[in-house]
């Protein structure tokens, strides 16, 4: 690199390492899985600057202002990260909550890839994959194909919900 002038130019030995730094990540992000990350993630962020520091030009570093945006960008996209993971925690236990809920109510459900109606009384609740399924007689039926929902639960003895063992027989 020549100091002094504003042109940064890299000998034969750094464009080397550059290349193998580049592949080493390529190769990383490029898995042989399906799943490609398509976002930066809080190790890239620090990276990325640490690279960026190491290559400055020793006559003009990093400005601080520059350096603390860039923190604060970086703690910015950590809480983001953070707050999306309590998003999905959310999320799914709001799910939880909506198919147990339906144990023992009586509905319907239309599934628009088979066109197959169901209804009936949902007697258990399966989660797989964060998929709920609800059993209604002897079809599972998607939390997502239920189209209606009968107003009151189905009473057991005392007026109270009914246990798993009432719903079985």
């Amino acid at each position: 690199m020549e100091i002094g002038t504003n042109r940064f130019e890299m000998n034969s030995q750094e464009v080397a390492e550059a290349r193998r730094q580049a592949q080493a990540v390529n190769a990383r992000i490029r898995p042989n899985s399906s799943e490609a990350p398509n976002e930066l993630g809080k190790e890239s962020f620090l990276r990325l600057l640490v690279t960026e520091l190491r290559h400055q030009d020793p006559t003009q570093p990093m400005a601080d202002r520059e350096f603390i945006a860039q923190m604060a960008q970086f703690s910015s996209l950590e809480q983001m990260r953070n707050m999306n993971t309590e998003m999905g925690n959310l999320l799914r236990s709001s799910r939880s909550a909506e198919a147990y809920a339906l144990l023992g109510r009586e509905i319907e459900a239309f599934n628009q890839q088979t066109n197959i109606r169901t209804s009936g009384v949902v007697t258990s609740v399966r989660v797989q994959n964060n998929e709920f399924t609800l059993m209604v007689g002897d079809r599972e039926v998607s939390l997502g194909d239920v189209r209606r929902v009968q107003g009151t639960q189905m009473q057991g003895e005392g007026g109270q919900a009914p246990t798993m063992g009432q719903l079985q027989q």
